[in-house]
């Protein structure tokens, strides 16, 4: 990522609240069947990481798709479908996992999530280069997907800024340090900066995490969330995101929308859980349950 005059100046971000969060909930018609609601393919969980499918998975279907799908090995498979019957899963055999993405299960999705806990390798990198040449729907990269596009920086910031889908990307400030090529101390002390500047550079919908995440877009509009605090700070909580935005995106919301949406409603879950357990005890798979209360909150104000 070029580095930026210091004199650019970057316009002040909207400030999220719930009644602007209450505007971006995509409409649900009575009339609508599971088709109408999109359909969400999960690319996540290995081996070494199973809960990150789970937990995506649930969050998928709290949000509302009509349909959640996931890849995986076929223990992952198997652990999230005891979890969570209504998912539909595909299997693939441990030594394919990572070596290619299936484009054909993309090709009939609305939204497709890659790298919650998927593991890092340069075949996954290779695969995602060619899922991003694809035309399609909107594809969310979170977690290994990021530090895979990692490995060859400089060819995976060219292959996003070429991206013939929409592409959302979820970082926090150290998988964004590997991806852009930044220290991470400089991207904490301008993250408003820093984020604009890079999404309107390779085209991206940038949602960088942390304390008041920041939501850039192409063209140049960011928001930071105002809900969240340190009991979101646990693994898992970002694989719950992740499955939160692809189910919007499933649904039809666009990128910015979708982004800010989910982004708002974690981090409203977040707290209404740290209220009743303290930031200490809040639990990561609580969430997704918590989360489809606080869209019920929210559409009360709409």
């Amino acid at each position: 990522m070029k580095k930026q005059p210091e004199q650019e100046k970057i316009g002040s971000p909207r400030l999220l609240d719930a009644a602007f969060a209450a505007s971006l909930i995509p409409a649900r018609p009575e009339d609508g069947n599971k088709g109408t609601f999109g359909r969400a393919l999960l690319y996540c969980g290995s081996e070494q990481y199973r809960g990150a499918a789970c937990l995506s998975a649930e969050a998928a279907l709290a949000g509302g798709a009509g349909l959640v799908e996931i890849v995986s090995c076929e223990s992952v498979v198997s652990l999230v479908l005891s979890r969570a019957p209504s998912v539909i899963g595909t299997a693939f055999s441990p030594s394919k996992i990572g070596a290619y993405l299936p484009l054909d299960l993309a090709a009939r999705a609305t939204a497709v999530l890659v790298g919650c806990g998927s593991g890092c390798s340069d075949r996954l990198r290779l695969s995602l280069c060619e899922l991003l040449a694809a035309p399609g729907c909107p594809v969310v990269l979170d977690a290994d997907a990021l530090n895979a596009l990692a490995l060859a920086r400089e060819t995976s910031l060219e292959r996003l800024k070429v991206a013939a889908r929409p592409v959302i990307l979820t970082p926090h400030p150290l998988e964004f340090a590997r991806l852009s090529g930044l220290p991470v101390d400089e991207i904490n002390s301008d993250r408003v900066g820093v984020a604009a500047r890079f999404a309107e550079e390779y085209g991206v919908t940038l949602v960088l995490k942390g304390a008041g995440t920041v939501i850039a877009s192409p063209d140049g509009e960011v928001a930071v969330n105002t809900t969240g605090g340190s009991g979101l700070a646990k693994g898992g909580s970002g694989d719950v995101l992740a499955g939160l935005l692809v189910s919007l995106l499933a649904q039809g919301s666009d990128p910015r929308d979708a982004a800010i949406l989910a982004v708002y409603l974690h981090g409203a879950a977040g707290d209404a859980l740290t209220e009743q357990y303290s930031a200490y005890g809040v639990r990561p798979d609580d969430l997704p349950r918590e989360i489809s209360r606080q869209i019920a909150r929210t559409l009360s104000l709409s």
